[in-house]
């Protein structure tokens, strides 16, 4: 039987030895549900947070308290109009969508004068009345969305004209959620405004008080800060003799600037969303490169580990050579990872597919994205040199320890260390040919990852394929120590060697 049988034969194996077990398929439907969830859960609880009361004792003229009923009404108009172009962009065409009304894409961030002219054309009661003729037959009716917050009364054994001091504490059953507040929807105290009697919006001598126990919840206290800042300047505006037409032209001033990129110079190459969120594929391609290799080769290590504590290690190897057992575990294991890798990209088209029309019109786009560059030959050739790498490592020290706790003891440094690019990766999707990146990337063992990042800004051929060929060496050579270490330690028994006998036995002549 020639060697490459031999090796064929224990490739088949290892992957019917894996594909027969529950973990293979948990992983491979498990591992792209839990991301989904992961992005997908968080979107859901903001959009499901309950409405959140709050109560405002304003001691002074009652300003501060008209400011915030102000941005409280402000906020609503702003999330119901939100909430109608998104409604509109998953349910009426887009031929039948008037360009000039409140279901026309938004261009950036909703304003102020977006809400005017919302409010202008009719509100969320123009908006009823037309979206039943506007939205595709069968489709939902409209919900707006409920309020983030809202104001309600102090509780009437309250004494509102007290030292701010005594108010808060007399608030603290209520804010604590110990006491409802009777008659008032919703009655649970979530956060409480007190404005002390001689504070003034432009010349403030005392700070206003917010009390609540939801101390790293700044969503309220934001919009709070903010609508009075608004509002101070307005004063102080008015106070220096400006006119309310001069403010408000003052305030709805914008410098506009408009992003554009040299590799989209054929389409003009103005910068538009779509254009940012797709720069993070390659950073995804680079994560699941990194799930990818790192689950298959955990199986390597795992499965040496259990054939050699069942002895069934010698079994194997009277049969064929060590080198032969080693390369057919590589290919075996290689292709389950293929067949994870596969899995994972059906199940995630799946769910994108089967999301909102925002969703699946990205999610066209990355493919598009995907196919029309270089990442699916790059991915290709990254897998299999950072696999081989990755994998060897894992399987030469697989061929050294008697059970999982040596072999943890001695790949906790290693997993942490391969792990570096993804400590750094917030700052090399922020500037891909900076420094860290630029150097990062010429280490082979990280440049798998680091490359599949940087794709999207167009790294020179030269520095491609100069680091291209350094990891191939890099990996080829970590192939060749790793075989002779698996060959030497494989069927040795005792305590594992130590780093200088390993590194022996991968340098030392064969007798």
């Amino acid at each position: 039987m020639s060697a490459t049988r031999r090796i064929r034969l224990v490739a088949i194996r290892e992957y019917r030895h894996h594909a027969k077990s529950k973990g293979f398929w948990l992983m491979m439907v498990i591992v792209p549900l839990v991301a989904a969830l992961a992005a997908l859960i968080p979107q859901w609880v903001q959009e499901n947070k309950p409405t959140r009361a709050f109560a405002v004792i304003d001691q002074a003229d009652g300003t501060v308290l008209a400011a915030i009923d102000a941005a409280l009404a402000n906020d609503e108009q702003k999330r119901t109009l939100a909430a109608v172009k998104d409604y509109a962009a998953e349910h009426i065409p887009a031929e039948s969508i008037p360009l000039l009304s409140p279901f026309a894409p938004a261009r950036g961030q909703i304003t102020g004068d977006d809400v005017k002219a919302f409010l202008a054309f009719g509100g969320l009661a123009k908006v009823n009345e037309l979206l039943p003729v506007l939205a595709r037959p069968g489709s939902p009716p409209f919900v707006p969305p409920a309020p983030r917050f809202a104001r309600i009364n102090i509780p009437s054994d309250i004494d509102t004209a007290a030292d701010p001091a005594a108010i808060g504490a007399a608030l603290s059953p209520y804010l604590r959620i110990e006491k409802p507040i009777e008659g008032e929807r919703p009655p649970w105290l979530t956060a409480a405004v007190i404005v002390p009697a001689d504070y003034r919006l432009t010349a403030p001598t005392t700070a206003i008080q917010y009390w609540s126990i939801y101390i790293n919840d700044f969503e309220l206290e934001s919009l709070i800060e903010s609508a009075l800042t608004a509002e101070a300047k307005r004063a102080m505006y008015r106070e220096q003799g400006m006119s309310n037409e001069a403010v408000a032209a003052i305030e709805a001033r914008r410098v506009a600037m408009q992003a554009f990129n040299p590799d989209k110079r054929e389409a003009g190459g103005a910068i538009e969303l779509q254009d940012r969120l797709l720069n993070f594929v390659p950073a995804a391609l680079a994560m699941l490169l990194w799930m990818s290799i790192f689950t298959v080769a955990n199986l390597l290590l795992l499965g040496v580990i259990e054939e050699r504590s069942n002895r069934l290690i010698e079994v194997l190897l009277s049969s064929v050579s060590a080198g032969e057992f080693m390369a057919g575990k590589l290919f075996g294991i290689a292709m389950i990872g293929l067949t994870i890798l596969f899995a994972w990209i059906v199940v995630a088209l799946l769910i994108l597919a089967n999301g909102s029309d925002p969703t699946v019109q990205f999610a066209n786009s990355a493919i598009q994205l995907i196919f029309s560059g270089p990442y699916i030959p790059a991915f290709a050739f990254y897998f299999v040199v950072g696999y081989l790498t990755i994998a060897s490592i894992f399987l030469g020290l697989g061929s050294v320890c008697n059970s999982q706790q040596e072999a943890q003891a001695l790949l906790t440094p290693l997993v942490l260390t391969l792990m570096l690019p993804f400590f750094l990766l917030l700052p090399m999707i922020q500037d891909p040919n900076g420094p860290i990146a630029t150097v990062i990337g010429w280490i082979p063992i990280y440049t798998p990852f680091v490359m599949m990042v940087r794709l999207s800004t167009n790294p020179g051929w030269v520095e491609l394929v100069a680091t291209g060929l350094l990891t191939l060496a890099f990996s080829g050579l970590v192939v060749w120590g790793m075989a002779r270490l698996f060959k030497s330690a494989v069927l040795r028994t005792g305590q594992p060697p130590r780093l200088v006998e390993m590194w022996r036995m991968m340098i030392r002549q064969d007798r």
